[in-house]
């Protein structure tokens, strides 16, 4: 028997996943997928869509994400995170509260998707990638408590 854990830092399962996630902090992971058998499933989904993996370059260079902890959603007005890069996937996790977001601009009709407690983590990754770069959120209802989400966005 492996004297390897399964959860934690330094695992064989975090030296794979470091293939399909270059760069992440590897707690992030977790945190986002919540174990590691989504985590593996999400490496599976970009093996299978064609994302290349080996591109002959060190991980810092060709890491691509985003990572914003603890945004605070506390009103119905609009608000919004950034990154400067079309994302491929968005997880959305950590809230505790109703809240409804938005990959779409202001302008477009359906945007909306509302999400409870139970929905988190929630991802988004169609075939082809979302290309957002921009997520809005908000409270769902006044009456609802005050929250924060996290996000993460890869490439």
């Amino acid at each position: 028997m492996s004297g390897y854990g399964l959860i934690g830092a330094d695992t064989p399962i975090d030296d794979l996943l470091e293939q399909y996630f270059p760069g992440a902090p590897r707690n992030v992971l977790y945190e986002a997928f919540e174990d590691e058998t989504n985590a593996l499933l999400a490496a599976l989904l970009m093996e299978m869509r064609g994302d290349d993996i080996d591109q002959n370059v060190s991980g810092d260079s060709e890491a691509v994400y985003y990572s914003e902890p603890g945004v605070p959603v506390d009103d119905t007005d609009e608000e919004t995170v950034s990154w400067d890069f079309a994302a491929d996937t968005v997880v959305v996790y950590g809230f505790d509260s109703p809240i409804v977001v938005a990959f779409k601009a202001t302008n477009k009709a359906d945007r909306f998707i509302p999400l409870t407690p139970s929905d988190a983590p929630f991802s988004l990754s169609p075939p082809g990638g979302l290309g957002a770069s921009k997520l809005w959120y908000r409270k769902m209802t006044e009456g609802d408590a005050s929250t924060s989400l996290n996000v993460l966005a890869l490439k």
